[in-house]
């Protein structure tokens, strides 16, 4: 389905979810996805060049073994973002779970593979157009829920944060814009960090991703902090796509795992940036 040779990035989508749906087509209507007259997963796949949406019903971070169809640079999930807040957001982040437990799919302890450019030319892209969204908050979120053990790397891009914006096409269309051009003006960043502390949605993190020359491949927010040993971190670092060479601390956002945090930044010999 795609030109020879040239590696596919596969969108995914989940007819269950409302926001997944309202992404698709988005994709489909505005982004110029045409069929390819296959269908996989019970449904029809969708092309744009090297892109391919593919969709499936069920439950979007607990998604088909997509392996077994697909061999891709990488893998963009679009799903709904849900917060008790009910704040209007267009959110991203890379896949993980850094406890034992695993409420949102994926295995617990494990993280998912992360393209960092990938995160960071998305919010970039989508910052850009932050005039066409107003009213939203565009933000990065913590690294979090699944799946983890796909083969290529996982990136989620959201809408939310309640049914009220799921359905927004205005917002959709937007997002949409935005993922096509930063899957097909990509740029790849050398500079790239792991990130600890802070809230699950860090302005200090997201403002890092948008105005400095630097990519992340994951965030251990502060709550997650007391779960980080050195498997949890060595993952950090294999499971990126890209060297990873800086440790970006929130300082004031390490509360008392500061000093196990630094400890292991150390450890693995990764150059402190605090914020």
């Amino acid at each position: 389905m795609t030109p020879q040779g040239e590696p596919a990035t596969v969108i995914i989508s989940s007819t269950t979810d409302l926001a997944s749906r309202t992404l698709a087509s988005a994709l489909v209507g505005s982004e110029g996805f045409a069929s390819t007259g296959v269908n996989l997963l019970g449904k029809t796949v969708y092309q744009k060049g090297s892109l391919l949406l593919a969709q499936f019903e069920g439950t979007i971070v607990e998604p088909p073994d997509l392996d077994e169809y697909f061999n891709p640079q990488a893998y963009i999930f679009l799903s709904r973002h849900s917060a008790e807040s009910g704040i209007a957001s267009l959110t991203a982040h890379t896949t993980g779970n850094f406890t034992s437990e695993a409420r949102f799919g994926g295995a617990g302890r494990e993280l998912g593979r992360s393209d960092p450019s990938l995160l960071k030319n998305y919010l970039a892209a989508l910052w850009k157009r932050r005039e066409d969204v107003k009213g939203y908050e565009i933000t990065l979120e913590a690294t979090h829920h699944g799946p983890t053990s796909l083969q290529k790397p996982v990136l989620f891009v959201e809408l939310g944060s309640s049914e009220r914006y799921w359905g927004d096409t205005r917002a959709a269309g937007v997002v949409a814009s935005a993922l096509v051009e930063s899957l097909t003006d990509r740029q790849i960043w050398s500079r790239v960090g792991v990130a600890f502390g802070g809230t699950h949605y860090s302005e200090k993190f997201t403002r890092i991703l948008i105005e400095e020359e630097i990519a992340l491949a994951y965030v251990a927010p502060k709550y997650a902090l007391g779960h980080l040993d050195e498997k949890t971190v060595g993952q950090m670092l294999q499971r990126s796509t890209a060297p990873v060479r800086y440790a970006v601390l929130d300082w004031k956002g390490l509360g008392p795992q500061k000093e196990k945090v630094v400890g292991l930044v150390r450890q693995f010999g990764l150059e402190e940036i605090r914020v």
